[in-house]
């Protein structure tokens, strides 16, 4: 699960996002209006950490999750306008130190995707 399941500081997703200057239209579907644009900063800032190339990934399908800490948030991620859209699940909290949960169509286990998948559909971003 490990490969499925990171976590990076809060503080340094904000200050990437404060520091790194801002991308080209990521979100393609309007799913982020309604959000604060530093919330979907940080949530693609933390999306994207270990891509090669975060500026060319796409998102779609922002939307709060079923987390009871009313900080989760749902979301598909692409690498970039070829590759295929994955669904994720980030924590992004004030004072905490967010997570994310990434289901990745490569390495890990098989039980670790059904896991990621499992706690991916609880969470509302899978059916």
């Amino acid at each position: 699960m490990r490969n499925a399941i990171a976590a990076t500081g809060l503080s340094a997703g904000l200050m990437l996002a404060a520091v790194l200057p801002a991308s080209a239209q990521t979100v393609i579907d309007g799913s982020a209006t309604g959000l604060d644009p530093a919330l979907v900063q940080s949530i693609e800032t933390l999306v994207t950490r270990d891509f090669k190339t975060p500026a060319e990934a796409r998102f779609k399908s922002l939307r709060l999750s079923k987390a009871r800490n009313a900080h989760g948030y749902c979301g598909e991620v692409a690498v970039n306008d070829k590759a295929s859209f994955v669904p994720f699940h980030a924590i992004i909290e004030p004072e905490g130190k967010p997570s994310l949960l990434l289901l990745s169509e490569h390495g890990g286990s098989v039980e670790d995707r059904e896991t990621a998948t499992r706690l991916l559909t609880n969470f509302g971003c899978v059916e």
